[in-house]
């Protein structure tokens, strides 16, 4: 009677089956919330979370072009609305609407410059590596009061007063007449914003593809920066 052996696990099977069970063991730390969000160890991650609910609708109008650009840069600004809507869609629970009537907020885009820098030159002096990197502006109001969201917020300078034994604390009087309130204009700051993009043409690497490489940094920024502040 002839025993049979069972086969050696591989080295595969044996990362598969670890990776498994770690899956299994991090089921109930990492939980499901929503369609865009999560729970790690109580912590929750979300649109939900990162970004302001009030807020509903942008219009995103096509980005101004200040910039001295040639022929293979031409039409960046075109470029750059485009990422910026499509990531606004993608990762925001913001949407994009054409009509600045109907938006909530409205975000602002200026290309400032389009600059290449060549970083290397192979032995027939022709470019082995290089950046192009652009130079935006931008600026996020809201059209609802004229706030400008992406303006930095000042630090707290609210300090308590002291309470002095025997001070006397002046009391409320709902008799005197409610002072009008103060509209505040808010004059914009544009955040700046610098993303760089690799041309390596020895990798097939060409102008325009180290041109989108950029745009797609510059569009995860005015992303990110839509965030509320933690």
């Amino acid at each position: 009677m002839s025993s049979r052996r069972e086969p050696r696990p591989t080295r595969r099977s044996a990362l598969l089956r670890g990776a498994a069970l770690g899956l299994a063991a991090l089921g109930p730390i990492i939980g499901c919330q929503g369609e865009r969000g999560f729970t790690i160890l109580g912590y929750q991650f979300g649109a939900d979370k990162l970004y302001d609910t009030s807020i509903h609708t942008v219009y995103v109008p096509l980005f101004h072009n200040r910039a001295f650009q040639t022929t293979p840069d031409r039409g960046m600004e075109v470029e750059i609305t485009k990422a910026v809507i499509r990531d606004i869609e993608a990762k925001t629970p913001y949407k994009v609407v054409s009509d600045p009537e109907k938006a909530d907020t409205e975000l602002l885009g200026y290309l400032v410059s389009i600059e290449k820098f060549i970083l290397n030159r192979n032995q027939q002096n022709t470019t082995r590596e290089a950046d192009i990197t652009i130079h935006v502006e931008v600026v996020w109001r809201d059209l609802r009061d004229g706030r400008i969201l992406s303006n930095p917020r000042p630090p707290g300078l609210l300090i308590p007063t002291p309470v002095v034994p025997g001070m006397e604390i002046p009391q409320f009087d709902p008799t005197l007449p409610v002072p009008p309130p103060v509209s505040v204009v808010q004059q914009p700051l544009p955040v700046t914003l610098i993303a760089s993009g690799r041309l390596l043409p020895e990798l097939g690497e060409t102008n325009a593809t180290a041109s989108q490489m950029a745009v797609n940094k510059i569009a995860i920024q005015i992303v990110s920066m839509m965030e509320k502040p933690w």
